[in-house]
């Protein structure tokens, strides 16, 4: 990371890249005791899709499952149903295809791994809010023919070919390499966790400013990480490990940058997607910043805050909605006294 004031990085920028992946990805944060795990149902339709032999029984496989037609697929960009159905025939036919899907099970196998993964997910849901309803989940190949997540209420939709990872033959074409890596299996479940933390989050639409972006991010982290408790923070937040032991221990650098460029109140948006938008890199703070960082700085001061109030609920937390209260709270000072 570049220089910056002599008085606050002194001798941090000569010895950062000494440090390996020494945080605490790999250890679980303190969580209540889950006994029993509720019962979490995966439907695996590529099989039924697949076995279709032409456009018409396509057709009535779409005409079956309407939610995947209309929010997993986007039959409204199509003039009707019956040419999507035809176009999803035509991907599905071809013999690449074949061999997705033949990738996809090797891959996946039985997936009870993933069954029990969304199962302790749901559990904690469930244990810090009570109204949660287990979704049923359903999971699609199309080659790459449509999203690769939906999440409602009551349904959850995996297309499964975009997390074969680094090993698969195929991979979705058009995305950038520095965001293609998180297209593997371990981090589906933290991302289907991701969208869910919108549901019991508070904020206040009239704060514009990158504080406010930054705490709205922060705590979707932390609601993440209280619910898949043992889940490196890298899955979560989509860094390496490397890029995440040295974020930790530069964030005096950091912090200081937001300070020095007065960042925190800034309301511009194209200077805000600078710091919380993806980009391979922030290169205003260093060559070796990883992108979205003001999202991770949102999280470090979420998670400040409840260690400093640990008589808050993490409901309360998420329910705060001014986020100049959050910082306030946290006494969040990187750089020391």
């Amino acid at each position: 990371m570049k220089r910056l004031a002599k008085s606050v990085v002194g001798v941090l920028l000569t010895t950062v890249m000494m440090y390996g992946c020494q945080s605490g990805d790999e250890t679980c944060i303190e969580a209540p005791r889950i006994e029993v795990l509720p019962q979490v149902t995966i439907t695996r339709l590529e099989d039924s899709l697949f076995a279709t032999h032409n456009p018409r029984q396509v057709l009535a496989f779409l005409r079956q499952h309407p939610v995947i037609t209309r929010e997993f697929l986007g039959v409204a960009q199509y003039p009707s149903d019956t040419i999507l159905a035809r176009e999803l025939y035509r991907v599905i036919s071809n013999p690449y295809s074949d061999s997705l899907l033949l990738d996809v099970k090797a891959r996946f196998g039985d997936m009870q791994d993933l069954q029990q993964e969304f199962a302790r997910a749901f559990a904690y849901i469930k244990h810090y809010y009570p109204d949660f309803r287990i979704p049923h989940i359903q999971t699609l190949v199309t080659g790459f023919g449509s999203s690769e997540l939906f999440v409602s209420d009551s349904l959850i939709i995996i297309g499964l070919d975009y997390y074969l990872g680094p090993q698969g033959r195929y991979r979705p074409q058009g995305i950038p390499q520095y965001i293609l890596k998180r297209f593997d299996k371990p981090y589906i479940v933290p991302a289907v966790v991701l969208l869910y933390a919108d549901r019991f989050l508070r904020e206040n639409p009239a704060d514009k400013t990158m504080l406010a972006d930054m705490i709205y991010y922060g705590k979707k982290y932390f609601f993440a990480k209280n619910m898949l408790p043992c889940t490196p923070d890298s899955l979560i937040i989509w860094y390496s490990g490397k890029e995440l032991a040295e974020v930790e221990e530069n964030r005096q650098i950091i912090w200081y940058h937001f300070l020095e460029k007065e960042l925190l109140y800034e309301t511009n948006h194209l200077v805000k997607q600078k710091y919380i938008g993806e980009r391979p890199k922030v290169y205003e703070i260093g060559p070796n910043c990883p992108g979205r960082i003001g999202a991770w700085l949102g999280w470090d001061i979420v998670r400040t805050y409840h260690q400093r109030h640990p008589q808050e609920t993490i409901q309360q937390i998420l329910t705060e909605p001014d986020a100049r209260q959050i910082l306030q709270g946290a006494k969040y000072n990187p750089l020391g006294s």
